[in-house]
């Protein structure tokens, strides 16, 4: 009811306006004065750009969108296609962002400010900015705040049910699998690196003192490594990757998961050895905490366990102490039996995993820091953890079962799985995003004239 009394709004306003350049018009000419006077006046009205089944996209709207747009694009410099084109593409995206909306609407998907206060306190660190600070660059580039919230929401939204409807839908058989570890997951990549490591980003359009301070950090960072110096020590102090705090640690990465270009430079080298890569981005140093084939456990069997989470961050709004505490009431809910984990991960967890109820799968030893690890150990089946911090947050876990597994055979299939979902992921995203659009009442008004 609200969008229809916008529109009905827009309607009035127009034929308002209509009316006071009616009556100027039949005005003596006594009076064109004050008639050009008045008319300079009037203020223009927000036209309709597009009507999305009940709802209604606004010529401000797009004209915010597109102005976006193209700041980004001159920021990566490519060059601007013609006005009209980009205008359409950036109205048939905010379309279908409109039809996902009113879709996740009608399946109970919320985005709460939790959520989304998380989601901008992320984007302002990765970017090596507070919020405010993150606000102030958007003014400088003519994009409202509220602009780039809103498309932080649609994103959000659309990556929760893009989850429920087509992840969790796509089907590996087995013999795809089998097929793709034959052809794809020989022992060179297969073996695994344990790394770390320090990020020094630069920011978008760095200038030469940027570049320059970054290459002195970098330059500090790299010979005080090279010469034994405690690695998490300078990875929280210069880093500014997520991990910066977990003293810059990894984890195991098969190499097949990582970029070509960190993987040509950390093959070449051994336990121990600091690494220096540059990007155009950054400065990275890597440290190779160790290197292993798993192919070389293939008797052994491992404990998995079966986890799930609930997530929160902590944010300008909710700061550290209130998200602990959060968690804690949570946490009491579920021991006193008030309360069932998935609900509740659905309601309140930050992380994608929340659509699933928290539900991480079956998790190999290796998969999470050593000192969660360890913590989890000492629960039992059910039993959920206090609050514990990470680089993403603050989690409070909960064990359903653990099991003995083969190791290395089903680690490789649990690979070549993700590969390859990842590999359908595009196709199943695009299926999706032309049924929706097919189901859809759309009317585009960008290119009628105003009434």
């Amino acid at each position: 009811m609200k969008k229809l009394s916008v529109l009905t709004l827009s309607v009035s306003l127009a034929f308002s306006v209509a009316a006071c350049v009616s009556a100027a018009q039949a005005a003596p000419k006594a009076k064109s004065t004050e008639t050009k006077a008045a008319a300079q006046q009037i203020i223009p009205v927000d036209r309709i750009a597009a009507v999305v089944n009940h709802d209604v996209i606004t010529e401000i709207e797009l004209q915010q969108r597109v102005h976006q747009a193209a700041m980004s694009l001159r920021q990566q410099k490519i060059t601007l296609p013609p006005m009209n084109n980009l205008r359409n593409q950036v109205l048939d995206r905010m379309i279908l962002e409109r039809i996902i909306e009113q879709k996740a609407q009608a399946s109970g998907i919320r985005i709460d400010d939790n959520m989304m206060n998380g989601a901008i306190e992320q984007i302002a660190q990765n970017n090596g900015l507070t919020v405010p600070q993150l606000e102030k660059k958007l003014a400088q580039d003519g994009v409202s705040f509220r602009t780039f919230k809103s498309g932080i929401r649609s994103e959000l939204i659309t990556q929760r049910l893009r989850e429920r409807e087509v992840d969790d839908k796509i089907q590996i058989p087995e013999s795809e699998v089998d097929q793709f570890i034959k052809d794809q997951l020989g022992p060179e990549k297969r073996i695994q690196y344990r790394l770390a490591r320090i990020v020094i980003g630069l920011p978008a359009n760095p200038t030469q003192k940027d570049v320059d301070e970054a290459t002195r950090q970098a330059n500090i960072a790299l010979t005080q490594a090279s010469k034994g110096a405690d690695f998490g020590q300078l990875a929280a102090r210069y880093s500014r990757a997520p991990e910066a705090m977990e003293g810059g640690v990894m984890g195991w990465i098969p190499a097949g998961r990582l970029p070509s270009f960190v993987l040509d430079a950390v093959k070449k080298h051994k336990t121990g050895d600091i690494i220096p890569v540059r990007t155009p981005n950054s400065f990275l140093i890597y440290k190779i905490l160790g290197v292993r084939d798993p192919g070389d456990t293939a008797s052994q069997t491992v404990t998995q366990t079966h986890l799930r989470q609930i997530l929160m961050r902590p944010t300008n709004v909710t700061p550290e102490n209130v998200v602990v505490t959060r968690l804690n009431q949570l946490k009491d809910r579920l021991d006193k039996g008030d309360g069932d984990f998935a609900s509740l991960a659905r309601l309140h967890s930050a992380d994608p995993s929340g659509t699933r109820g928290g539900d991480l799968g079956w998790l190999y030893p290796g998969d999470l820091p050593p000192e969660i690890e360890q913590m989890l150990s000492k629960l039992s089946p059910g039993e959920v953890s206090a609050p514990v911090k990470t680089p993403y947050g603050w989690h409070i876990f909960q064990v359903l079962e653990r099991r003995n597994q083969s190791g290395v055979n089903e680690r490789l299939k649990q690979q070549a799985r993700d590969i390859l979902r990842e590999q359908k992921l595009d196709d199943a995203m695009l299926d999706w995003e032309r049924k929706l659009m097919s189901e859809a009442y759309i009317e585009k008004r960008v290119n009628k004239p105003a009434e």
